[in-house]
């Protein structure tokens, strides 16, 4: 059986993704750090390896003996340094790359992101063949960047490279672009801090009622990850991953508001809350505070712009069945409530 190297396997998508591949018996090797948290991959029949993306020989060496690699690893956040991004997210694949090589790796999975293709305000549904748009123009971006868009644009060019690198050197790569996911094990990401701030009593909120808001349930994107992996396909192959319902952002949150039981969101106008997310963003880069604000620029944006994707092509070539927004949300505060995380 193929033994598979797995990248950011102690994360969100990583450790659920480990989880699957466990259920179906793969052998795998998950990269860690020393700093790594094992507590969501402990209970699996895996192997781990220390190593780290910025250091390729660590990487050549942990990868020996697998046959494929699935990269899920990056800096997916939308607070932190320039540098980090690009050093994290282009070099570490980079890295992921020439070890792979190295290795004489046959198959490559290489998690990228929608954001690839831009998540500005758009109704219309962007297929694999849009073009990359991964600067949002935000107020003052000219002069002052978001890191949101350090992370997006630092996704854009890991993708890239893993497309050159993988046609150059004959090596079998599918990249797949995942909308926002939600799920257990999720902790920094827009669900987990809405179910923080309502269950606390804070209504007042940034969104709208009529904004499209795409997302994936982590189990089954574990899933997809999974059956690619025990059918790999030639060549280099583009998926958008979303499902197939795509949701208002209002509906999303209300079934969060259901299941911890209080009151949904009253939606501030933009014109209100767009200014407080700039004051704090810029307040916080200049005071050099590590951690975020709760409001940035592009938290504002989210909240009022149409996020869509065309998800045809992934549903019409892999047949699995789909989790109901309801039901993925329903476990995922049972998740949380039992891990007395909420």
């Amino acid at each position: 059986m193929e033994k598979i190297f797995v990248t950011g396997g102690t994360g969100f998508i990583g450790s659920n993704l480990i989880r699957e591949l466990a259920k179906k018996n793969y052998r795998v090797k998950a990269l860690i750090r020393n700093s790594s948290n094992l507590k969501f991959i402990s209970g699996y029949d895996i192997e781990t390896v220390k190593g780290n993306l910025r250091d390729l020989k660590s990487l050549e060496e942990a990868m020996e003996g697998c046959n494929a690699v699935i990269h899920t690893a990056a800096l997916a956040r939308d607070w932190g340094r320039k540098k980090d991004f690009y050093d994290i997210n282009v070099g570490g694949t980079e890295n992921v790359l020439k070890a792979s090589k190295k290795n004489k790796i046959k198959f490559l999975i290489h998690l990228s992101t929608n954001a690839v293709l831009g998540e500005e305000d758009c109704p219309k549904a962007k297929d694999e063949n849009s073009p990359y748009n991964c600067r949002y123009k935000y107020f003052l971006s000219n002069f002052w960047e978001s890191d949101m868009n350090h992370y997006r644009c630092s996704k854009t060019q890991a993708e890239k490279k893993a497309i050159s690198f993988c046609r150059k050197n004959n090596i079998n790569l599918t990249v797949l672009r995942p909308v926002w996911v939600y799920g257990p094990r999720e902790f920094h990401s827009g669900p987990y801090y809405f179910c923080k701030y309502i269950s606390s009593g804070i209504r007042l909120l940034q969104g709208c009622k009529t904004n499209k808001f795409h997302v994936i349930y982590v189990k089954d994107l574990a899933k997809i990850i999974t059956k690619i992996i025990e059918n790999p396909s030639k060549g280099t192959n583009i998926y958008n991953i979303g499902s197939q319902y795509v949701p208002t952002m209002d509906e999303f949150w209300r079934l969060f508001c259901k299941y911890l039981k209080v009151k949904p969101p009253i939606y501030l106008p933009k014109f209100l809350i767009y200014p407080i997310g700039i004051t704090m963003e810029a307040l916080y880069k200049l005071l050099r505070i590590k951690h975020s604000p709760d409001l940035t620029r592009a938290r504002v944006a989210m909240g009022y712009d149409n996020n869509i994707y065309d998800v045809s092509k992934i549903h019409k070539e892999l047949e699995f069945k789909e989790t109901s927004l309801e039901k993925g949300v329903k476990t995922t505060v049972k998740w949380w409530r039992r891990n007395s995380f909420l």
